[in-house]
């Protein structure tokens, strides 16, 4: 895939940059992009948005989140997931949509629907090559949303020492 090499070559880079700055604490700050900047700028995130929806929107397990989406509210899903994540990565977008507590709120999302959906994250971003250190800093941002998303606790199994709840 073209955007892997790419994304290999922007690591490279951006690893093996050089600073005008002096001393390796002032190198290493005046040579730190945003993370918007090295996951790829916009081709970057884009490219990552459109496979992590595909996915999600053929995924057996939260398909039913994404029923009766046409094609137009699924590329108008892609486009809002784009500025959010170009706009919470330091890029210049403008996040078009409403709080992700508005947005979810009703839906009965689990803790397990969420690890679905950032399993499916990870696999894309593996697919895509991007480091380590931009997917940790990626995923920060997307645990901070958690609370916003999840509405609906799992259930957890009672052990047997467990009180019963009435």
């Amino acid at each position: 895939m073209k955007l892997k090499s790419y994304l290999a070559a922007f690591a490279l880079i951006t690893a093996t940059g050089s600073a005008f700055a002096t001393g390796p604490a002032l190198a290493e700050e005046a040579t730190e992009k945003s993370l918007y900047d090295r996951l790829g700028g916009y081709t970057g995130v884009s490219a990552v948005v459109d496979e992590f929806a595909d996915r999600l929107f053929h995924d057996p397990k939260i398909a039913q989140f994404f029923a009766g989406m046409g094609d137009d509210t699924r590329a108008s899903f892609k486009q809002k997931n784009k500025n959010l994540v170009c706009a919470a990565t330091g890029g210049p977008c403008k996040i078009i949509s409403r709080n992700a507590d508005v947005v979810h709120g009703g839906l009965g999302i689990t803790g397990a629907d969420f690890n679905v959906v950032a399993g499916h994250l990870k696999d894309v971003l593996d697919e895509f090559e991007v480091p380590a250190k931009e997917q940790d800093e990626l995923f920060a941002i997307i645990l901070s949303l958690k609370p916003a998303i999840v509405d609906r606790p799992d259930e957890t199994k009672l052990s047997k020492d467990a009180p019963a709840k009435r």
